[in-house]
């Protein structure tokens, strides 16, 4: 009888250690990881850039951002001036430190754009096309739906060094701007 009594202490005790360690322990969703690969838009509401996203380990991330505008006119040109079809074509890189890996994960970086701008429209002339350069440092959060899609926003503050073209007549200038853009992502892993 002692040794029933004895089994069947044993077998609770080993049982009810098995249960507890099911309720203690509990698995985390791996939302930010090495290799994660993400496709989204930013400026979702604007003129938006797709944004593809690579993180190097489970904090530090690399960002490529490519955006298009159009500006197709319509009608006929008077005589004496020309239709010019106007495109913005951007293109850049941002690096990003995420600072947690939680369900909402804020993040710090740093982010440098290059745009390319032909002035669309009836013209009397066409004109040169106008190029600049954006550097910008970056603040913003994404939120977890699930493992595989975020929304999120961005605030960035920076510089537009906007180049010199000949016509019409500008020099190189300086301009400092802020931003807030909102973005949405799919994460294939």
């Amino acid at each position: 009888m002692k040794k029933i009594l004895v089994a069947c202490l044993t077998l609770l005790v080993v049982m009810s250690g098995l249960l507890l360690a099911q309720d203690t322990v509990r698995v985390k969703p791996a939302y930010l990881h090495s290799g994660k690969i993400g496709l989204g838009l930013d400026g979702i509401t604007g003129s938006p850039n797709l944004l593809l996203k690579y993180f190097f380990n489970n904090q530090l991330a690399m960002q490529v951002i490519v955006g298009l505008d159009l500006d197709v006119p319509g009608g006929s040109a008077p005589a004496n001036f020309v239709k010019v079809t106007g495109v913005t074509v951007r293109g850049g890189l941002s690096l990003l430190f995420h600072i947690s890996q939680e369900q909402v994960s804020p993040y710090v970086g740093i982010e440098g754009v290059f745009q390319y701008t032909k002035q669309g429209g009836i013209l009397p002339v066409a004109y040169d096309p106008k190029n600049s350069v954006v550097g910008n440092a970056v603040l913003g959060a994404e939120y977890f739906l699930n493992e595989m899609f975020t929304i999120g926003i961005r605030q960035a503050i920076g510089a537009n060094i906007q180049l010199k073209r000949d016509l019409p007549k500008e020099e190189t200038s300086i301009k400092l701007n802020t931003s807030t853009l909102v973005t949405g992502r799919f994460y294939f892993n």
